[in-house]
């Protein structure tokens, strides 16, 4: 594995308050670091600052989930907080090492030759990374109450991270435990819940919004009719049972920002975001093509000086 430099090439601060394409609104910031020396990958991370915060004790000790259904809890200890800010890091690793950026052809601020050989050069590619800082000093984006859950009232009920249904700006206690879920054919697979909410706060929205899926589509379309009306599967808009991939395949519903754990090119996004962004502070041209790989494409390729 290569090591890098301390101190990136290049960096900038990521913003967007659109939801086009599949994305939703985002902030974090993202930077390009060069290699030690050798011929070898550049690496691209996004520096994401999420301030975890302890929800605050209420004199009636109740929250409720994304589906307005109430949970008891509990002050939190500084054993249990521990445990789940690791649960959390160990959740935003999962993000790494699963994409890489090939360069486009006007990529040529990082292209080396070889003494000797003036007709080609080397061109990395770019490993994506993800870094998130949980418990920033400043400026985070994003804040987001976690909910210690009184385990003492869910006794001889489930207990991971589906028993609680948190969102972008509410986790619960469990959320560190992923809890499975088995899919057409019987093939199981885990959610990774504080991962998924990662991926929205990085600018992802559900799977079904960014592949476009029917179902997805039909949900989004029929959020403004009384959902009192519609199947549970078709209610919520873009936070629809269907917009996860429910009842479409393991290759939809799995995915991280569906229902499970596997990651495909388009989880990639916002490194595209990123990589154009950096490329433009470079001094690039034009919203040029940055092809995504799943597989460790090597570090680079020879191409024509």
């Amino acid at each position: 594995m290569p090591t890098y430099s301390s101190f990136p090439t290049v960096g900038a601060e990521f913003k967007s308050n659109t939801s086009d394409g599949g994305s939703v609104p985002a902030r974090f910031d993202c930077f390009l670091y060069k290699p030690d020396g050798g011929f070898d990958q550049l690496k691209l991370t996004i520096k994401l600052r999420i301030n975890l915060r302890q929800l605050a004790p209420r004199l009636l000790p109740l929250v409720l989930d994304a589906g307005d259904k109430p949970f008891w809890t509990s002050p939190w200890d500084s054993p249990s907080w521990k445990r789940f800010l690791n649960a959390a890091s160990a959740q935003a690793d999962v993000w790494n090492r699963k994409f890489w950026l090939i360069p486009p052809a006007n990529f040529t601020k990082f292209d080396n030759s070889v003494y000797g050989s003036p007709d080609k050069v080397f061109r990395p590619n770019i490993q994506c990374q993800l870094d998130v800082d949980f418990a920033p000093s400043s400026d985070a984006h994003a804040t987001i109450d976690v909910a210690n859950l009184d385990l003492s009232k869910l006794v001889g009920k489930t207990q991971n991270s589906g028993t609680f249904r948190s969102h972008s700006l509410l986790y619960d206690s469990l959320d560190g435990t992923p809890y499975v879920f088995s899919f057409e054919g019987g093939t199981p697979n885990y959610h990774y819940t504080i991962a998924h909410e990662i991926g929205h706060s990085i600018g992802l929205d559900h799977i079904g919004v960014m592949r476009k899926l029917p179902l997805c589509d039909l949900a989004i379309a029929l959020e403004n009719v009384d959902q009192r009306l519609l199947p549970p599967t078709l209610t919520g808009g873009t936070n629809a049972y269907y917009c996860y991939g429910s009842e479409q395949g393991m290759k939809h519903a799995g995915n991280i920002m569906g229902a499970g754990s596997n990651f495909a090119v388009e989880n990639a996004v916002p490194w595209q975001w990123s990589a154009a962004l950096l490329h433009a502070k470079l001094g690039g041209g034009g919203m040029a093509f940055w092809q995504v790989v799943t597989a460790n494409p090597g570090p680079g390729r020879w191409v024509n000086a």
